[in-house]
């Protein structure tokens, strides 16, 4: 049987859905497994959002220290520091005066500024421009790491109704069936992942009238695809 699934048609959110079968796949004598065979998606997780924590700058003027809230949304290290600029001409002062340059033989990236202006790394900006620590920048200083404005590792997708006794996820049973590589593709953009051999996972051995999906991150945690569609297509037979 092949199964796709759209997430468009479902009222539901893309990374957090319930399928109603029509035709109830009766497992009781542990016969069927399914395979993932193409799992399409619209990048539709943030960057820079409140939920993580790193939605705020913090610069001063010379005279006054000013923290900033930037819009939840997806960045790359162009547009973040446009929009850092652009935020500090509306506040009544000179976004010209915090720069960068991107290093792109090794992914670093060089911030400096314009006396008296300061520009802090705050504790959540660290990973994301490349330092190991917080700091406030008076003249230049370049990252000890690349910049890191993808927000995940993989995508993992999780079916409730596996069975679960031979699958492990960071050496705890799990409900993984299979893991998407996260592109540098800006937010909006169709990504697709084909499995040209995918791994047979073994279905629950119940009568199964539902299929439950979820989209994490390498920690567990949900991703949230604001309203962007996800497509799934499986193959479910016996063994």
């Amino acid at each position: 049987m092949k199964l796709i699934i759209d997430s468009q048609k479902i009222n539901q959110p893309s990374e957090n859905i319930k399928i109603d079968l029509q035709n109830v796949i009766d497992n009781r004598e542990d016969e069927y497994v399914i395979l993932p065979r193409e799992i399409s998606y619209y990048v539709g997780y943030y960057n820079i959002s409140h939920d993580l924590k790193n939605n705020r700058f913090r610069y001063s003027n010379g005279t006054t220290i000013k923290n900033i809230v930037l819009t939840d949304g997806f960045y790359t290290l162009q547009s973040y520091f446009n929009v850092i600029k652009t935020t500090i001409n509306n506040a009544g002062d000179n976004g010209s005066n915090i720069n960068y340059n991107y290093n792109d033989y090794d992914g670093t990236v060089m911030i400096y500024v314009t006396p008296p202006y300061t520009f802090a790394i705050l504790k959540h900006q660290v990973n994301l421009l490349g330092f190991n620590t917080k700091q406030t920048i008076t003249t230049r200083v370049i990252s000890e790491n690349p910049v890191n404005f993808i927000p995940h590792k993989m995508l993992y997708i999780h079916l409730k109704q596996l069975k679960n006794n031979n699958i492990y996820f960071n050496r705890i049973r799990s409900d993984v069936l299979a893991k998407v590589p996260v592109t540098k593709d800006e937010f909006g953009t169709l990504v697709t992942h084909k499995f040209d051999i995918p791994h047979a996972v073994e279905l629950d051995n119940t009568s199964i009238n539902r299929l439950e999906l979820t989209v994490t991150d390498e920690s567990n945690n949900a991703i949230n695809f604001h309203n962007m569609p996800i497509f799934y297509t499986f193959e479910i037979c016996k063994k």
